[in-house]
């Protein structure tokens, strides 16, 4: 447990420290952190594609992780929707302009799953003659999050702006103990380890940290199973944002997790207008640092 936090929060407060003025120096940050991204997939893949008898094994894994993502969606959604019906916002505050376009969110998703796809078929047809270093991806991981450390710090958000907006705070809440809620639920119907359903909760959508830390602790199989898990919520709520926020603004924030502070903020801006963002980045920001914390310790259980 103590190993996973040090190698997700270490880098991550270490980037944080760093305050850049260029704004090059920024883009090339945002850069590596992309970079960083694709190499963390194209690994996973190539461990996946290695495994025995891994074309018998695929069903399970795309079984599980859309049973995943539809038990842990509907439980944030009720969970959230409960909480806008109880604390409604002032609907003068949520204005619907043009979307940005959704084909190019989803192409970008796809490109990523395609990396995936293709490390898997260099991992399959390089089986036994081609050994890739144990646990690359947690050393690229360590550079990523140190990059996104930076990223937060430079983003431009006070720390006052994050923590006392209670919205924010309130919505976060909401949405984390509905995501474990859900995890202990799919634990039990889909006949897995209550740690790993929590687990699997935790991530809040982070695909590239989920993906690292459970394959590491259990497996390429599993490690699968997160990331697919979690970009597929990034897939579904380019559609259920817009829709969720006109009548639950917060259910609509809530339902992207950790990445309504990056490429759900669009969407949520132009489907909830500007007033909407202080909500969506407040909320952001404290599930991105929830997320590695309830990763590293779930996994600590199992192990």
């Amino acid at each position: 447990m103590l190993y996973g936090l040090a190698i997700v929060l270490i880098p991550l407060f270490l980037g944080y420290l760093i305050k850049l003025k260029n704004p090059r120096y920024l883009t090339f940050v945002n850069k590596v952190v992309n970079i960083c991204l694709y190499l963390i997939l194209l690994v996973m893949g190539i461990s996946l594609g290695q495994i025995d008898n891994i074309l018998t094994e695929l069903p399970q894994i795309g079984g599980m992780a859309f049973s995943l993502v539809a038990i842990l969606l509907l439980s944030n959604i009720a969970g959230l929707v409960i909480y806008d019906k109880l604390q409604p916002m002032n609907r003068k505050q949520v204005s619907q302009d043009e979307l940005p376009s959704r084909l190019h969110l989803l192409i970008d998703s796809f490109k990523l799953i395609g990396v995936t796809l293709l490390g898997g078929i260099i991992g399959y047809f390089t089986k036994g003659s081609v050994d890739f270093p144990l646990h690359a991806s947690t050393y690229v991981l360590e550079v990523m999050i140190f990059g996104v450390g930076i990223q937060l710090r430079n983003s431009g958000i006070p720390l006052r702006e994050v923590f006392f907006n209670k919205r924010g705070i309130y919505t976060s809440i909401v949405m984390i103990a509905s995501s474990l809620i859900g995890g202990i639920i799919a634990s039990f119907l889909l006949n897995i380890s209550l740690a790993k359903g929590l687990t699997f909760a935790s991530a809040f959508g982070w695909y590239s940290l989920s993906s690292v830390l459970v394959n590491d602790a259990w497996g390429p199989i599993y490690g699968s199973i997160a990331f697919f898990n979690d970009i597929s919520r990034e897939i579904l709520c380019l559609f259920l944002v817009p829709l969720f926020m006109r009548q639950f603004p917060s259910t609509a924030v809530g339902i992207g997790g950790a990445t309504s502070l990056d490429c759900m903020l669009p969407i949520i801006q132009k489907s909830g207008g500007i007033q909407i963002v202080p909500l969506a980045i407040s909320f952001g920001f404290i599930v991105n640092l929830a997320a590695p914390l309830l990763l590293a310790i779930f996994i600590g259980l199992e192990g």
